[in-house]
C-alpha cells in the first residue's frame, strides 16, 4: 500500500537519463553491441555502466579504442538521440512535475554530455521550461557517486537566488551511482524506478522511491513544497 509525505525544499536536482526520459533500453542496446563487438561481456559492462560517464566506461572497458580528443565517447553519445531519439520516452509526469517548479529553483546533473541533454530538451523535452543550469559529464572531474555535481548544481542555485545559509535540497535519480551522489551531497534523495528496482535504490541510500513521476505532486511552487507517494 503506497504511503504520502510532503517534502519542503529550497532547491531541486534532477538526473535525466532514466529520471526524466526512459533511455535504457536505447543505451543497453548500445553498450551490448559494443562490448559483443570487442569481446567484452556486456552483461558486466551494463551493471557497471548505468549512472556513469561515457568516458568513464570507456577507458575501464574498451582501452583498445582509440579515444583521442575523446573522439570515441562524441559518436557513442551523439548516436543516441541521433539515430535512436525515436525509441527514447518520457518517463510519466515528468512535463507535469518540471513545468510546476519555478524554473530558477531546479537543475540538471547528469553524466550524460552537453549534447545530449540539449537535445532532449530540444526534441522529446520540448514543451519543459528549459532550466538555466545544467551540469554535464563535461563540467565535473569527478563522475557519480562522487558528489561533484549535485554540489555543483546547488551552488549555482543557491548563488542564484541569494541562498547563504543552510538549507533543504531534494535530488531525484534512478541509478544506484547517482543515489549515492545525491545522499553524499546532503540531499534528500527520491529513487524514481524505471529500471532499477525499488530495493536496490533504498539500499543505496534513496529516502523515498516512486514508480515514476506521476508520484509527485507540486503543492507549492515557489518554495517548492511537494507530496511523494511512495512505496
Amino acid at each position: 500500500m503506497s504511503k504520502s509525505i510532503t517534502l519542503d525544499a529550497d532547491i531541486i536536482e534532477f538526473d535525466l537519463d532514466g529520471t526524466l526520459v526512459y533511455t535504457t533500453s536505447v543505451v543497453e542496446k548500445l553498450w551490448s553491441e559494443l562490448a559483443i563487438q570487442h569481446g567484452v561481456d556486456p552483461h558486466t559492462v551494463l551493471n557497471d555502466s548505468h549512472g556513469a560517464r561515457t568516458s568513464e566506461t570507456f577507458a575501464k572497458y574498451f582501452p583498445m579504442i582509440d579515444n583521442t580528443d575523446n573522439k570515441a565517447v562524441e559518436k557513442f553519445e551523439k548516436d543516441i538521440p541521433d539515430n535512436y531519439g525515436h525509441l527514447v520516452k518520457i518517463i510519466p509526469g515528468t512535463i507535469e512535475l518540471l513545468n510546476g517548479i519555478d524554473k530558477d529553483r531546479w537543475c540538471i546533473v547528469t553524466s550524460g554530455s552537453n549534447y545530449i541533454a540539449n537535445s532532449w530538451f530540444n526534441g522529446i523535452l520540448k514543451d519543459v521550461q528549459k532550466p538555466k543550469v545544467f551540469i554535464t559529464a563535461e563540467l565535473v572531474t569527478n563522475g557519480k557517486p562522487d558528489p561533484e555535481g549535485y554540489l555543483k548544481g546547488d551552488k549555482i542555485l543557491s548563488e542564484s537566488l541569494g541562498i547563504t545559509s543552510e538549507h533543504k535540497k531534494i535530488v531525484f535519480e534512478d541509478a544506484p551511482m547517482g543515489v549515492k551522489a545525491g545522499v553524499a551531497s546532503g540531499a534528500i534523495v527520491i529513487g524514481v524506478n524505471s529500471g532499477n528496482n525499488a530495493k536496490l535504490l533504498y539500499e543505496s541510500g534513496a529516502s523515498y522511491v516512486v514508480k515514476d513521476l506521476t508520484d509527485i505532486k507540486v503543492l507549492d511552487a515557489n518554495k517548492v513544497s511537494l507530496e511523494v507517494r511512495y512505496d
